[in-house]
């Protein structure tokens, strides 16, 4: 289910197969969006608020609401080129693991995968703080956690937690080279049983009496140091 017109609109911009759409009769903008679903294949019927509540997940929908097939993807279809995986182990929060899945496309990662056990990726709350990036990014759910991380270490990935304990700054890592970052669970951080498949675990440097960041801004500052090196590592003077 998705809602919203921004969100519908870059579904249809990536070509989604979307089968049914609601609009608000009294919400003009949701309205301007009547021509663009019905050419991309979509029927679509014009309600009052009322029916909109009744088939929306929000309790204040934003004027449209449409029923897609969301994309399936495996990390075995990772390209060859593929160098940056985003791993969610254990994550709960539809609007942490939105907010990764948005930090990861913004990073131009390759992939985010969801582990068993994390929120789904394509429920409506974390479609909405996605704010559209699953579109952009492909996304894996359900990925068995131990079997994933193998298979990414036996492709040349580095594997790399990231752990609010660790005496490894994330700074000191190198992260040039093909990575997967594993951030885990809001309050049990990684699961005991994968911390044989890291290659290492990292820390984010704080300030004294801090204990941890919130999992999504941990997650988007390891994505972002690994774009803060490759650029630095490309320069011409680098």
């Amino acid at each position: 289910m998705l809602e919203g017109p921004i969100i519908v609109r870059e579904a249809i911009g990536a070509g989604l197969s979307i089968s049914d759409v609601f609009l608000r009769a009294d919400d003009s903008e949701a309205l301007e969006l009547r021509v663009e679903c019905e050419s991309a294949g979509a029927a679509v019927v014009v309600v009052g608020d009322a029916v909109l509540r009744a088939v929306a997940d929000a309790a204040t929908p934003q004027g449209v609401v449409a029923v897609a097939r969301m994309p399936g993807f495996s990390l075995d279809q990772l390209s060859p080129a593929a160098d940056l995986v985003l791993v969610l182990s254990q994550v709960r929060d539809p609007g942490n693991a939105g907010t990764l899945v948005r930090s990861a496309a913004a990073a131009g990662a390759d992939c985010v995968a969801f582990s068993e056990g994390c929120v789904d990726p394509f429920g409506p709350k974390t479609v909405r703080g996605a704010a559209g990036s699953l579109f952009r990014v492909p996304v894996a759910r359900a990925v068995p956690m131990a079997g994933a991380l193998a298979a990414l270490g036996e492709r040349g990935f580095s594997v790399l937690g990231a752990e609010g304990t660790s005496a490894t700054s994330l700074y000191d890592l190198d992260l040039t080279k093909a990575t997967a970052i594993v951030v885990g669970n809001e309050a049990r951080g990684l699961e005991a049983g994968i911390r044989e498949l890291l290659a290492d675990t990292a820390s984010i440097p704080m300030a004294h009496g801090v204990e941890s960041l919130n999992v999504a801004s941990a997650g988007t500052l390891f994505l972002f140091e690994a774009v803060r090196q490759r650029r630095l590592s490309s320069a011409p003077d680098g």
